[in-house]
């Protein structure tokens, strides 16, 4: 590491303050510094590549509850943030506390009962370590190595779960 990787340890040292300046502000921070609207972002981009995915499979499945699960989440998402603000704006601790129970508690959606195909260890629909990647990330996992794999039944069972999953942490921020 000190040959190659990183000699001076610059980046270790920087790594270790972000860390820490990141566990300081989810410690003391009066609201979760959380921006849900990045997740509707990363949402959308994730299920373009799932479209890239489904345009070089042999077979027609339609990914539309999976758009409009996200559409959803970044109607909710928008909502929360409002309630965040007007919160802040307010001074309102119990109004705070609520949004914040909403921002620790929304990824709990994305959990499918079950686990993924082939490894039932890994539960969450949205981004999961790819069952041929290592820990390199898959998004949309059921959907996406369905399709890698030529399995269509999968597939199609495997959209529904997202979108549910999507839509569970969709009611989690509702206000």
């Amino acid at each position: 590491m000190s040959t190659f990787g990183d000699p001076g340890f610059h980046t270790h040292r920087t790594m270790g303050q972000f860390l820490t300046l990141l566990a300081y502000h989810l410690s003391s921070d009066e609201v979760i510094p959380f921006d849900l609207s990045n997740y509707g972002v990363a949402l959308q981009a994730y299920y373009e590549a799932l479209n890239t995915t489904l345009s070089s499979a042999d077979f027609d499945l339609d990914i539309s509850p999976i758009a409009k699960a996200i559409s959803t989440f970044e109607t909710r998402a928008a909502e929360v943030t409002a309630l965040r603000d007007l919160a802040i704006l307010r001074n309102d601790t119990d109004l705070i506390k609520v949004v914040n129970h909403k921002y620790r508690d929304f990824s709990r959606g994305f959990v499918s009962q079950g686990g993924l195909p082939e490894r039932e260890f890994y539960r969450n629909v949205v981004v999961a370590p790819g069952i041929d990647t290592g820990y390199a990330p898959v998004t949309f996992p059921g959907v996406t190595e369905a399709l890698i794999y030529g399995n269509e039944t999968r597939a199609i069972d495997w959209v529904g779960k997202t979108a549910r999953g999507i839509l569970r942490a969709s009611e989690i921020i509702k206000t």
